[in-house]
């Protein structure tokens, strides 16, 4: 009697989850984790606010430049290992920033948590759902924006709970500790680096044959940055990384300005973190059935509006309009990033090229807080600085009628069955 085989289940789902908690435990090294103790670091060091943003600047840049080596090393290396380590070390650096005396070891503070959170830890977690997706990648990374916006939406509340109950020191080793805990077990545990590994394929299909396997694209780092496809949809993403880490690293500022108290500036973060969520599932969900052209353009559509309501903002729908439509924009541009590389350079060096992409993405969020804080010196008010800071997303609207998938002719790409 011939037993049947059992056929184990497709992995890809419970590595969805993991991934995205990977991706929701970076809010340390995000903009919007960083701004809950902007006050505290710049009261207790006694350095000022344009100080505290230079240490951010100098910091998230120099972190950004480590980006292709370890896209370069998640394909070589894998994501397990290499999620294991980038999280343990994750967890060293949060737990450092409890520790920061002056101005110079929150430059190291920064450098730490912006290369290994914003930069490495989003990096590979978005690598592992590119790996076990292919024809639903859209509507995964949909669902891994839309928990971990959710998730994240939570992080300034929790951050803040944490400061008033133990300090803002201990708060930063308490987030470590969380990282630490959640995530490394978990990833020994059940991360695999590709279905392939266990006999699957991506989105649980049955294996074809050779014969009728359609052929899948690979890109090199070199093919893929010789494409002007890769630099227009990394261009649009660095237009969106200045500006939304730019006026979100002020956003008090800003809210103050247009008459808003400092609990309703805070109330403000809500909406965005809706318009992030909605547009993050969306946007990922339409890559798989509508033009990346009209994507990235609506996209921008969404940041030009945002800039351009800024003079209406107000208590009450004024604020939320415009916080609405800067979250759109937030969750539009790392839906489409993370839906697109893979979808036309392929999977086999996915870590490198968006590692390239995510260099200039970190280090485009490191000026825009600069340029803000430049732009309403020179221009005196945030009115007139959101009617200038416009025309970027005007311009990316422009140049994304000119992006088109990549050609895919024999001398660009290696293909596989």
């Amino acid at each position: 009697m011939v037993q049947a085989t059992k056929v184990e289940p497709f992995r890809g789902w419970g590595l969805l989850g993991l991934s995205t908690l990977a991706i929701s435990l970076t809010l340390p090294g995000q903009t919007i984790g960083v701004s809950s103790f902007a006050d505290h670091l710049t009261t207790d060091l006694a350095i000022s606010a344009t100080s505290l943003s230079t240490a951010y600047l100098i910091g998230t840049i120099s972190g950004s430049l480590a980006m292709p080596t370890i896209g370069r090393w998640i394909d070589r290396t894998g994501v397990r290992k290499t999620m294991m380590l980038i999280a343990s070390t994750f967890s060293v650096a949060v737990a450092y920033m409890g520790t920061v005396r002056h101005f110079w070891m929150l430059i190291i503070g920064f450098v730490g948590i912006r290369m290994l959170g914003q930069g490495a830890l989003s990096l590979v977690g978005q690598t592992s759902i590119a790996l076990w997706f292919d024809q639903k990648r859209g509507l995964a990374f949909g669902l891994s924006m839309t928990a971990s916006a959710g998730l994240m939406s939570l992080g300034p509340l929790g951050l803040t709970l944490l400061i008033e109950s133990f300090g803002w020191r201990w708060a930063w080793v308490i987030s470590a500790a969380c990282i630490f805990v959640f995530l490394v077990p978990a990833t020994w545990r059940w991360m695999e680096d590709r279905p392939e590994s266990l006999g699957q394929r991506p989105d649980g299909r049955a294996a074809l044959s050779d014969d009728a396997a359609a052929p899948t694209i690979h890109y090199t780092v070199r093919e893929a940055v010789a494409t002007n496809a890769f630099w227009l949809l990394t261009g649009v993403m660095v237009v969106s990384s200045a500006l939304i880490t730019g006026v979100t690293f002020h956003h008090f500022a800003l809210m103050e300005a247009a008459g808003l108290t400092t609990a309703q500036a805070a109330a403000v973060f809500v909406p965005q973190m809706i318009g992030t969520v909605i547009a993050g599932f969306f946007w990922a969900w339409l890559t798989d059935r509508a033009s990346a052209k009209f994507l990235l353009i609506s996209c921008q559509a969404s940041l030009l509006g945002a800039h351009l309501s800024y003079a209406w903002v107000g208590p009450g729908l004024g604020a939320a309009f415009y916080s609405l439509l800067l979250g759109v924009n937030g969750g539009s541009i790392r839906a489409l990033a993370s839906a697109l590389y893979p979808k036309w350079f392929g999977t086999e060096n996915i870590g490198a090229i968006r590692g390239v992409a995510t260099a200039f993405g970190v280090g485009a969020s490191a000026v825009g807080p600069l340029v803000v804080a430049l732009g309403f010196g020179a221009t005196g008010n945030y009115v007139t600085l959101n009617y200038f800071l416009a025309l970027v997303p005007a311009v990316a609207m422009l140049a994304s009628l000119l992006i088109h998938a990549p050609q895919q002719s024999s001398r660009d790409y290696r293909s596989t069955t």
